[in-house]
C-alpha cells in the first residue's frame, strides 16, 4: 500500500493532499469511488442530502456543459446534467447529475465562491444529489476525490462481515478453527464502510483492503485511481485489477487465490477508510492433507 501511495502522491503532486475544497457545505457521502455499480467501477463519489448550491473544487476554465434533463430521448450518459472544469496542472473536475438548467453557461473563469450549478436528480441520480470525478488528463486516469478534498471526520471503524473459502467445491464460510483440506483456494470477503453523515445505513467502499496469511502480506487494494488499460478500466495501475477480477458481488471482494499446507494457518483481513479507522477480522485455522 505505501508504494502505490507515494506513487500516487507522486503522479498528483501537482494537486497535493487536501488542495481543494468541498463543493458544496453540508457533506453527505452516499457512494464512493471504485464501487460496485452496474458492472462497473464508480469514478467519483456521490455527494446526498437536501439540495445545495454547488461550488467548484479550484478555480478553473469552464471546458464542456451539458443540460441533459432526464428526458428518455436525451443521449444516456447516466451523468444527466453535468458540468467540467479545467484546473491547473491538467486536472479536471466534473460535476454531475445537476438540476437541469442549473448551470451558469455564461461564466467562462471560475473562483472558489462562485456558484456553478445545483444538485440534482438527473440522469442515474436515485434522490437528489452531486456526481463528482477528479480527472488528471496528463495521466489519463481517474483519481479518487477523497485523496484531495479535506478530511472528514468519522468515528465508524469499516465493516468486515463474512469471508468465504472458494475450492473446487463450491464456496464456503470460514469459522474460526474449522479444519479445511489442503491445496489452492480462493477467498473472498464482505466488506463495507459506513457513510459519512448519512443518519442511516448506507454502505460505501473503504480505502484499502489487506489480507495477511501467517503474518504475510499477500494482498494489498487501494482504491487511489482509476485508468483504462487494453481496453479495460482498472484499479490500481501498477496491478491492475479489474472490475470482475475484484467484485463477485455488490460488497464481496475477491482477494487472491492461494495454497494452503497442512498445518496451522492464521488468516487476516485489515481494512481501512480514509479517516485511518481500522476493521480487522483474524481466523485460524487447521490445514489437512
Amino acid at each position: 500500500m505505501k508504494l502505490n501511495l507515494v506513487y500516487l502522491l507522486l503522479v498528483i503532486s501537482c494537486v497535493s493532499v487536501y488542495a481543494f475544497q468541498w463543493p458544496v457545505e453540508d457533506v453527505v457521502i452516499i457512494s464512493t469511488f471504485g464501487e460496485s455499480e452496474d458492472n462497473q467501477f464508480v469514478k467519483g463519489v456521490d455527494i446526498g442530502g437536501d439540495s445545495q448550491d454547488i461550488s467548484p473544487i479550484d478555480k478553473g476554465e469552464l471546458v464542456f456543459y451539458s443540460n441533459q434533463g432526464t428526458s428518455p430521448l436525451e443521449i444516456p450518459s447516466g451523468l444527466g446534467t453535468y458540468v467540467i472544469y479545467q484546473h491547473k496542472n491538467g486536472i479536471r473536475s466534473l460535476y454531475g447529475c445537476l438540476e437541469a438548467g442549473s448551470i451558469n453557461t455564461n461564466q467562462k473563469q471560475v473562483d472558489l465562491s462562485d456558484t456553478i450549478g445545483r444538485m440534482g436528480s438527473t440522469g442515474s441520480a436515485v434522490g437528489t444529489m452531486l456526481h463528482l470525478q477528479v480527472i488528471d488528463t496528463e495521466f489519463e486516469k481517474y483519481i479518487n476525490p477523497l485523496l484531495t478534498l479535506p478530511l472528514l471526520v468519522d468515528g465508524s471503524k469499516p465493516i468486515i462481515d463474512k469471508v468465504y473459502l472458494i475450492t473446487e467445491e463450491g464456496k464456503q464460510v470460514i469459522i474460526p478453527g474449522k479444519i479445511i483440506k489442503s491445496g489452492v483456494v480462493g477467498l473472498s470477503a464482505d466488506i463495507r464502510d459506513l457513510s459519512y453523515g448519512a443518519g442511516y445505513y448506507c454502505p460505501v467502499s473503504p480505502f484499502s483492503i489487506s489480507l495477511f496469511i501467517n503474518g504475510e502480506n499477500l494482498v494489498n487494494i487501494n482504491f487511489e485511481s482509476l485508468k483504462i488499460k487494453d481496453n479495460k478500466m482498472i484499479l490500481q495501475e501498477l496491478e491492475g485489477i479489474s472490475h470482475d477480477e475484484l467484485y463477485r458481488a455488490k460488497w464481496e471482494f475477491y482477494l487472491n487465490e492461494f495454497e494452503l499446507n497442512p498445518g496451522d494457518v492464521m488468516v487476516e483481513i485489515s481494512v481501512k477508510d480514509f479517516a485511518g479507522n481500522e476493521g480487522v477480522k483474524i481466523f485460524p485455522l487447521k490445514v489437512m492433507e
